[in-house]
């Protein structure tokens, strides 16, 4: 790998200050993202991405060395991406001039900003201006959404295909290899992934595939909703869509919930923090279990629970939360803020 490396001109950028928006766009609720690029800023490829199973579902040593080698081949042909979907950054638009920005690092000692924050400050500026939707949270959408299982290693290849999908209605296979998306070349599932971004709610997407040596068209056809993801709880601006709980807590163990006596697969959350002035006018302690949430019961992670009124409810809604104290069950009713605290 170092190596292979060496091949390269390799910049590390730790933080967006002043990073041109208009040239770097990726998914910035992501922890890492890479960019293979030429000496004038056009694109190769991406590498990086993630499903909603976690972080590095498709980050690995043996898919990085592939499209790495896959890049130097096409740099000696000088074959860019020609597509009409990379940014080609001949204007210049930084994070500094989002207009909520300058508040969100105004009481950070390095003023760093982090990529999430790129988007919390994206959000928050269409909130204000009454432009914001929930499902703008499901930015850079990957082909799970159209029922395509991209193989971690090969990531050009089709591992698996979802039943009763867009992708089973377009015919396309496991072990189909993927050349394009909407004529944007596909090496890698950041490749894909950036068409999806720019792909309407409703569309025809086509996809051209290799398969048994012979090359294949075939066309996707989305319909509204196809870029809602089932756990979206990893995001960090998802705050910004809904509100939250305002506590934070951990599940409960095997041992903990026989102990006293709730069933498995069940939610089981103990109540570790709280941070929300309306968490605490609801009544709710450090050392409360919740097992229910609304109407929503079964096992959630906390970012899970966190997520759902993000999700399903808006500013001022009430809501009940069920939960054991000291042996007893009681229900407390939470209401959210009437607006946004930022």
């Amino acid at each position: 790998m170092a190596r292979l490396a060496r091949r390269f001109v390799c910049v590390r950028i730790q933080s967006m200050n002043g990073i041109n928006l208009d040239l770097f766009q990726f998914e910035f609720d992501l922890t890492w993202m890479s960019f293979f690029m030429d000496a004038e800023n056009r694109f190769y490829a991406r590498y990086g991405g993630r499903e909603d199973s976690g972080p590095e579902s498709h980050l690995n040593r043996e898919s990085l060395t592939r499209v790495m080698n896959q890049v130097l081949g096409l740099h000696e042909k000088h074959q860019v991406q020609t597509g009409r979907h990379e940014p080609s950054g001949r204007s210049r638009r930084t994070p500094e001039q989002i207009p909520p920005m300058r508040a969100m690092i105004a009481k950070r000692k390095n003023k760093c900003i982090h990529c999430h924050d790129v988007k919390v400050a994206t959000l928050r500026d269409l909130r204000r201006g009454n432009r914001l939707r929930r499902e703008m949270v499901f930015t850079y959408p990957t082909p799970a959404n159209l029922g395509i299982a991209i193989d971690p290693r090969r990531q050009d290849h089709v591992e698996a295909v979802r039943p009763g999908t867009p992708a089973t209605r377009a015919g396309i296979r496991r072990g189909d290899r993927i050349i394009s998306a909407d004529g944007q070349r596909v090496l890698t599932l950041a490749d894909f992934s950036r068409v999806l971004e720019r792909t309407p709610t409703q569309a025809t997407l086509p996809l051209t595939l290799q398969r048994d040596g012979q090359s294949i068209t075939t066309r996707l056809r989305l319909s509204a909703g196809w870029r809602r993801t089932p756990d979206p709880s990893w995001r960090e601006s998802l705050h910004v869509v809904g509100p939250g709980c305002g506590l934070w807590g951990r599940r409960l163990s095997a041992k903990e919930r026989r102990r006293l006596k709730l069933p498995a697969r069940k939610l089981a959350l103990k109540v570790t923090f709280i941070w929300g002035p309306h968490t605490r006018r609801a009544g709710i302690r450090v050392g409360d279990v919740i097992v229910r949430l609304d109407n929503v019961d079964g096992d959630l992670t906390i970012k899970q629970f966190n997520a759902q009124p993000m999700l399903n409810n808006t500013w001022g809604d009430t809501i009940p939360i069920v939960l054991r104290r000291k042996g007893r069950e009681m229900t407390v009713k939470m209401t959210f803020p009437r607006q946004p605290v930022d």
